[in-house]
């Protein structure tokens, strides 16, 4: 077996991540000379060269991409077993590091940590506001995050596991009162909408056009808090969680739209790894992601 120093492979890894040294040493909290003279201790130790260093950016040499083909997946597998290790000995310095849409940690997913932290009040929560499927996966898939919370799944991937934590209204906001008694009357009005492939909108669609309903989109939008702001300026008619706006409905900055269909509902998941989940991220899961 090697005597190099394990924590040189760990900043090894980083910086083959981040693709940056400067990145590597802000996550590790070292200098970004001390990261330099870690790397140049493995250059030297296997005598071969492991990162080209350019204005572009940091990469991979041949020999370093194949060297951290072989030792990635056993690095995050140790640094998980560490972490679980001391969180088993003492949750309540546990950490957890969550990825979820904005729009979904503002509306839901605050008021389950805000539970969780009143029963552990010195566990650490990161949140990763990523959007979409795929970026979320992808972090789950590389350890940067230990669950996702996210909309509608189109698909599960190896290894993942899904759960359906709760179905949440979509709705049409206002900024006057609007009543919609003939459904074609909804072609009056200019629309705020999530972008065209998005979930919600493609389901939004889908049920406009089975009632041969066709909107003008005047805006589009990925930020739920955007759509809401431009629906309080008068700029249309905006299509959101209804848990989203609830609090700009009850200060009657917007009103809801009263229609005479249903419009599709949204399911809120947690998506994980079974076998990177921790002690705190299971308790988190089990007890205080739910029903409010």
């Amino acid at each position: 077996m090697s005597d190099i120093n394990l924590n040189l492979y760990k900043v090894f890894c980083v910086v083959a991540e981040q693709e940056s040294f400067s990145k590597a040493s802000d996550i590790l909290c070292l200098t970004e000379s001390t990261v330099s003279s870690h790397i140049k201790k493995l250059e030297d130790y296997f005598d071969v060269k492991l990162f080209y260093r350019e204005n572009k950016g940091t990469t991979l040499t041949q020999e370093g991409k194949k060297f951290y083909d072989k030792i990635g997946e056993p690095i995050e597998a140790i640094e998980f077993a560490e972490k679980e290790l001391k969180e088993n000995n003492d949750i309540s310095k546990a950490k957890m590091t969550i990825g979820c849409p904005s729009h979904i940690a503002i509306s839901y997913l605050s008021k389950c940590i805000t539970r969780i932290k009143k029963d552990y009040p010195n566990i650490k929560i990161d949140i990763i506001g990523e959007t979409g499927y795929e970026n979320l996966t992808e972090l789950l898939e590389k350890h940067k995050i230990d669950f996702a919370i996210m909309g509608n799944v189109p698909e599960i991937k190896a290894e993942m596991q899904i759960k359906e934590i709760k179905e949440i209204e979509n709705i049409f906001i206002s900024k006057e009162l609007v009543e919609i008694k003939d459904i074609k009357e909804l072609e009056n009005y200019r629309y705020i909408l999530n972008y065209k492939n998005s979930n919600s909108t493609k389901k939004l669609l889908e049920i406009l056009k089975k009632h041969n309903v066709q909107i003008q989109v005047g805006m589009q939008s990925d930020i739920t808090e955007m759509r809401i702001e431009e629906v309080k300026q008068g700029q249309g008619i905006g299509y959101v969680m209804k848990e989203s706006a609830r609090e700009a409905i009850n200060n009657k900055e917007v009103y809801e739209v009263k229609l005479p269909i249903q419009l599709p509902k949204m399911k809120i998941n947690v998506v994980y790894m079974e076998k990177y989940l921790t002690k705190i991220d299971k308790i988190f899961i089990k007890k205080y992601l739910k029903e409010d």
